[in-house]
């Protein structure tokens, strides 16, 4: 991770927060954010030991972009273990674009965020949905979200170094 100074403030907002992004972003854009799946598929198997399953399980796995009119704000892959939310969320989850932290704050679950990695990496093939080249820099964090103590998933959320100037 580089030296602070690189960021802007909200870049570093962005990478503390255990809020809801969304709203930051929307907040910061002045403008509604929508998801943007570009995909997800459920399989069963063995999750990430940071998840705490002791066997396979059904694992939803999703990719989706935060977007605005006409921007892409953030890139963000989630797992999640689907027999830890309730029937409802998951249907939810699974047929609608409404964003997680969303869902958790309509169904008020008291979850916490527990952030595990933050880089800056290049963007690779990502990079595309924000029309830049492969090469460019993206910063990057990682957090578990606990629910009745145990994990309910990971998020990893990327956007472009710079994207969020003020």
């Amino acid at each position: 991770m580089p030296a602070d100074q690189e960021l802007s403030l909200f870049e570093k907002i962005l990478l503390a927060t255990d809020g809801t992004v969304t709203d930051l972003i929307a907040l910061y854009a002045g403008e509604t954010i929508r998801v943007k799946k570009l995909d997800q598929f459920i399989e069963r198997r063995d999750a990430p030991p940071a998840l705490r399953c002791h066997e396979p399980t059904r694992m939803l796995q999703r990719r989706i972009l935060l977007a605005g009119a006409a921007r892409h704000y953030l890139y963000a892959e989630s797992q999640f273990v689907l027999e830890r939310f309730s029937a409802h969320l998951q249907q939810q989850l699974l047929e609608t674009d409404t964003p997680v932290g969303m869902l958790w704050k309509e169904a008020r679950l008291e979850t916490y965020r527990e952030i595990t990695a933050k880089t800056i990496e290049a963007g690779g093939e990502i990079a595309r949905h924000f029309e830049l080249p492969p090469d460019t820099d993206f910063v990057s964090r990682t957090y578990l979200i606990h629910y009745q103590g145990l994990p309910l998933g990971s998020i990893t959320e990327k956007w472009p170094v710079g994207w969020f100037r003020d």
